[in-house]
């Protein structure tokens, strides 16, 4: 967590910085605070998209030079703001070849009426006196008639392939995008996500004054998982709380994974009382599982989440609403886990504290 650690959050910090510094020792990546963000990320497996592309570039015997690390830091850190720009303009002209495509159809469907007008006219002529010289005229007119329409239907197959082109480079920037933005681990958001549904939580509650919370959320004890049971276990235990994130929380609101075992959560159109109750039912939901190792059936315990919950002020920044989010979580943590607190409970004296 950002401001406010136990003495676990703490231990996985130093940790993780320090197997970040021996990595970057090791592949002789100078450490840069750019260069530190990518490998700390490593270490500490926060973006297990990042973690599998520099996997297979080990395995490559890949040179992390400062130009592989600056392309590595601009792929998942970088705003994603031009990848929707690219996504907005492959719909618009998606959209302007599908009017030329329906344009082109009418015309070429005029076109084959014209010709089939002329050619009835055409054998019309045959019964009238003197229709000779008219046919000569009509019947050019026919030939280039039908070379339009010939034109027109190559225009429209044309098109046609154009389309299905850039509606597969649509599900290719539309799957790249989603990527960019889904923690591969848990399947939920990522950092990524979370600050972009903050950032437009924020600017909407500033344009219409609608009511909006933050919910934020930490594994209880979750060092013990991965020391105790091993890294697969302790990513079982992600796996399941993230679950219960998406099916408690359905539409309600957008579920992220801030980083190692912590997750966050923006409710728009929702007050503290009601962000209070949903935290607690997801308490509750998590707490009332019974983990089992999956690869020998073994029971590992139960799991339990702390909570803490700000609700966005007039006035409020990004920075504001996540430190009064923070400093909840940290009253629920001292206050014997597994509990959910809010702003409100952060004038509680001590001895009050459940």
């Amino acid at each position: 967590m950002s401001h406010f650690m136990d003495k676990d959050d703490a231990e996985f910090i130093r940790e993780t910085s320090d197997l970040a510094l021996d990595l970057m020792s090791e592949y002789n990546v100078i450490p840069s605070p750019v260069n530190y963000q990518i490998w700390y990320a490593y270490a500490g497996k926060t973006d297990m998209s990042l973690v599998q592309n520099m996997e297979n570039m080990i395995d490559k015997g890949i040179t992390f030079s400062n130009n592989i690390c600056s392309n590595l830091h601009q792929k998942y850190f970088s705003d994603e703001s031009l990848q929707d720009t690219i996504t907005e303009a492959g719909d618009g002209f998606q959209k302007h070849l599908a009017k030329l495509a329906k344009t082109i159809q009418s015309a070429s469907d005029g076109t084959a009426s014209y010709n089939g007008a002329l050619s009835d006219h055409l054998g019309n002529l045959e019964e009238i006196e003197g229709g000779a010289a008219l046919k000569d005229i009509i019947g050019g007119l026919l030939q280039d008639t039908q070379k339009m329409e010939a034109l027109n239907q190559e225009m429209e197959k044309e098109l046609k392939a154009s389309t299905l082109e850039v509606q597969k480079l649509q599900s290719t920037l539309n799957a790249a995008q989603h990527e960019n933005v889904t923690d591969l681990l848990t399947n939920i958001g990522n950092r990524k996500c979370f600050e972009a549904s903050l950032k437009k939580a924020i600017t909407v509650a500033q344009e219409t004054e609608e009511e909006f919370c933050l919910l934020f959320a930490d594994i209880d004890h979750f060092k013990k998982f991965n020391d105790t049971w091993g890294h697969h276990v302790g990513d079982q235990v992600l796996k399941a709380v993230a679950h219960a994130f998406k099916t408690r929380i359905g539409q309600k609101g957008t579920p992220s994974r801030y980083g190692g075992e912590e997750f966050v959560l923006v409710l728009p159109k929702t007050d503290l009382n009601k962000a209070f109750i949903l935290a607690d039912s997801l308490r509750s939901t998590i707490n009332q599982r019974t983990m089992k190792r999956k690869s020998t059936g073994e029971t590992i315990g139960k799991v339990s989440i702390s909570i803490g919950i700000a609700q966005f002020r007039t006035g409020d920044s990004r920075d504001s609403l996540l430190k009064r989010a923070d400093s909840a979580l940290y009253l629920a943590k001292n206050s014997g886990r597994n509990v959910v607190k809010t702003e409100n409970h952060l004038g509680e004296k001590k001895e009050d504290v459940a």
